[in-house]
């Protein structure tokens, strides 16, 4: 902690004026940003623990209830899924980040922030970074469980599994830069709310999530090849059992750096002009 100087204050220490804010200045900010809305996430043990209990849900319904009826050539449905799975939870996760942000908005904090002497960015960037954290954290979660209760094998190797889970958390991290935009730009945080569950189910189940492409019906198979969950579900599902990489890879990367960079910059222009 930083005393109270005989000049001014501690937060006067901390955040010296916009003016002369370097870039460390600038990521000091954001963690303490990032640090604000994770104890914040930590402190609110219902919705810390639903952050699991909802996509555990759903990982034992179609692991156990769709295996049955569902079939994949060359794997078990309850493998194929898994990814289709972590990516939903992933989804869902960050429409939080816009209903945060949106609520930000909606009782006066973005306008404290904005008469802070801090970096413009840090609010925003750190609620991505808190948010990217968080959903980490639940995916490393949801892939242990799913490795030691549902039986879902990593077969590429270590490096390939790591790899695996690091495609859907910074695919996460593209999906709350869009989130944090919607939130900016809605007028309450149900509309928010609204707005992000609209695009989200045809998205997941749009893709190669929950079903290969070639199962879908032929006016739906174009979309799905188009649509970046599938990019991120192949991606993900053929560095943990095995397949061909390339293709998924430039998909998801062309997808990945569309939604971040554009949205990101959207977000923080939307922030900047009040």
């Amino acid at each position: 902690m930083i005393a109270p100087t005989a000049g001014g204050t501690a937060d006067n220490v901390l955040t010296p004026a916009v003016g002369r804010l370097t870039l460390l200045d600038a990521a000091r900010n954001i963690e303490v940003v990032a640090h604000r809305n994770l104890l914040k996430f930590y402190r609110n043990r219902q919705l810390l623990l639903l952050s699991i209990v909802q996509p555990l849900t759903n990982m034992m319904l179609f692991a156990y209830v769709f295996n049955n009826v569902a079939k994949v050539p060359g794997v078990p449905y309850r493998e194929y899924v898994i990814p289709g799975v972590l990516i939903q939870a992933v989804m869902v996760a960050s429409m939080r980040t816009g209903v945060a942000v949106s609520h930000d908005a909606d009782t006066g904090m973005n306008d404290r922030f904005r008469s802070l002497p801090i970096s413009r960015a840090a609010p925003l960037v750190g609620r991505t970074v808190s948010d990217t954290i968080r959903i980490g954290v639940q995916t490393a979660v949801l892939a242990v469980i799913a490795v030691t209760v549902v039986g879902f094998e990593f077969r590429a190797g270590v490096l390939e599994a790591i790899a695996s889970i690091l495609v859907i958390v910074l695919f996460g991290l593209a999906v709350t830069s869009f989130a944090a935009w919607v939130g900016l730009a809605s007028t309450d945080p149900e509309a928010a709310q609204t707005l992000l569950i609209t695009p989200t189910l045809p998205l997941v189940f749009g893709s190669s999530g929950f079903a290969p492409v070639s199962s879908l019906p032929g006016w739906l198979q174009d979309f799905a090849r188009l649509n970046p969950v599938t990019a991120a579900a192949d991606l993900s599902r053929n560095l943990a059992l095995g397949g061909g990489l390339l293709t998924p890879f430039v998909h998801y990367v062309i997808w990945w750096t569309v939604l971040t960079v554009l949205f990101t910059y959207l977000a923080v222009h939307r922030y900047q002009r009040g």
